[in-house]
């Protein structure tokens, strides 16, 4: 098993294991990242922290996650035309499948992203701040 794992790596293909996690953890951090789009055009903020700040780190992996994903397809696809259907031949389906079904949603929620950001600025003039990651509250108006 492991001989056909490194000789799949060392093919450039990915294993079937690698491929199944991928898109899983895909479409679950775009979940995460859709309720947090809600409450961001709700409330002005993102999920609340939760306990010890586990809901804010999900959070935060899963927009991590999603604009990685998108930014994957994006660069597949000017690469080589397509998205991220190299990965999923890894695993013998057909481009598509359940990483497909995740590229496509992580770059519909960078663009909703986009929007809602937009939207926010044009309604309440401000911004969601990113903390503990950035605070850029001496250039921009940040939604209390």
């Amino acid at each position: 098993r492991s001989r056909r794992l490194a000789a799949a790596a060392d093919d450039g293909e990915l294993a079937p294991r690698s491929v199944a996690a991928a898109a899983a953890a895909g479409l679950g951090s775009n979940a995460v990242m859709w309720a947090s789009l809600y409450s961001v055009a709700t409330t002005g903020g993102g999920l609340p922290a939760g306990p010890f700040g586990v809901v804010g780190l999900v959070e935060g992996v899963s927009y991590l996650l999603v604009v990685g994903l998108a930014g994957a397809a994006l660069y597949g696809k000017v690469s080589t035309g397509s998205g991220l259907p190299f990965l999923s031949e890894a695993r013998g389906e057909r481009p598509g499948g359940l990483l497909g079904a995740a590229e496509g949603l992580s770059c519909l929620s960078v663009a909703a992203g986009a929007a809602v950001l937009l939207l926010l600025q044009a309604n309440q003039g401000c911004v969601p701040n990113a903390l503990p990651l950035a605070d850029y509250s001496d250039w921009v108006a940040v939604c209390r």
